[in-house]
């Protein structure tokens, strides 16, 4: 298909989200793949400042993540660049990639483990990277993932015991994408117990095909939630028909919404968008409505919380 004809009616949405206000963009972030074409195609659908979260992909590695990361905050956005820990080969890797994000003015990062089954260097888990960082400089603010419904490889146990040890030294936190607000709401009260006062940014997919999420659903570990998406208007329908088209998440936000409205914990949305930019316009557009009661002028500005584990 040409895309030529979709980057121009998209290119008239984010003309007309720059009338939407500053709370309303720093209440929504976008996750995207550092392909070739994000530096033209991202324009056209988020305008600045608006908050990017780059992934860090095996295939991919680090330097691909920090050079589009990179490029991105001098365009203006703010950046937030993935680095897998599993990806990175040595402690002078480590300290090119921060030195060449802190020259970018990039001051946020969020880890993970990465899935590659072996360590190409020291850091064997977030955890290890994340005490790294912070010896390297203490500037920077670091998000770590939740996982309201578990983990595909990890116990619950396991989970319990990696958050408690990285949350002291962590920013703010980052669901895995969930299709259930129920699922979510118990996640931020199940933290909550256990003293974590870290913002809480809550995952949810973007406009994208059904056939790509029931393909990543296993790996991602939202069986669940995926079922019971199958169930649930729109989607049921989908995929009762066996069409495979696209998963509509505007009814997920504003169920998170209900749920979660004035819940100190709830920084905003992350939408997961695999890159189908095409669409998101019309779903950040729904998102404003829905951002008015949870956040003060202070949690605005993402500062770190202490968590009290």
């Amino acid at each position: 298909m040409d895309a030529a004809p979709c980057v121009r009616a998209t290119h008239g949405y984010a003309k007309e989200r720059r009338a939407m206000s500053k709370d309303a963009v720093a209440r929504v972030r976008v996750e995207v793949v550092p392909s070739a074409d994000l530096l033209t195609q991202l324009p056209m659908a988020l305008d600045v400042p608006g908050a990017v979260s780059v992934t860090c992909l095996p295939h991919h590695g680090p330097a691909r993540t920090v050079e589009a990361a990179v490029h991105l905050a001098r365009l203006g956005y703010h950046t937030v660049p993935h680095l897998a820990a599993r990806s990175i080969a040595s402690q002078a890797e480590l300290h090119s990639l921060l030195r060449q994000l802190q020259g970018a003015g990039v001051s946020e990062l969020f880890l993970v483990a990465g899935d590659r089954r072996m360590s190409a260097g020291p850091y064997s888990w977030s955890g290890s990277l994340l005490e790294a960082i912070k010896a390297y400089s203490p500037g920077f603010s670091i998000g770590i993932a939740g996982y309201p419904e578990g983990h595909p490889q990890l116990s619950q146990e396991q989970l319990v015991s990696s958050l408690e040890t990285k949350a002291p030294m962590a920013s703010s936190l980052v669901t895995q994408m969930c299709f259930s607000a129920e699922a979510i709401s118990q996640y931020l009260r199940t933290i909550r117990r256990n003293g974590m006062e870290l913002p809480v940014w809550v995952g949810v997919p973007g406009p994208v095909s059904v056939k790509k999420l029931v393909s990543m659903g296993a790996r991602l570990g939202v069986g669940r939630s995926l079922r019971l998406a199958r169930r649930t208007g729109m989607a049921g329908a989908l995929w009762r028909r066996g069409d495979f088209l696209n998963y509509d998440s505007a009814r997920l936000i504003r169920d998170v919404h209900r749920e979660l409205a004035g819940d100190p914990l709830f920084a905003g949305f992350h939408i997961y968008t695999f890159n189908d930019l095409v669409r998101l316009p019309g779903l950040l557009d729904s998102v404003p409505t829905l951002q008015q009661t949870t956040l003060s002028p202070t949690q605005r500005a993402s500062p770190p919380f202490p968590a009290k584990i």
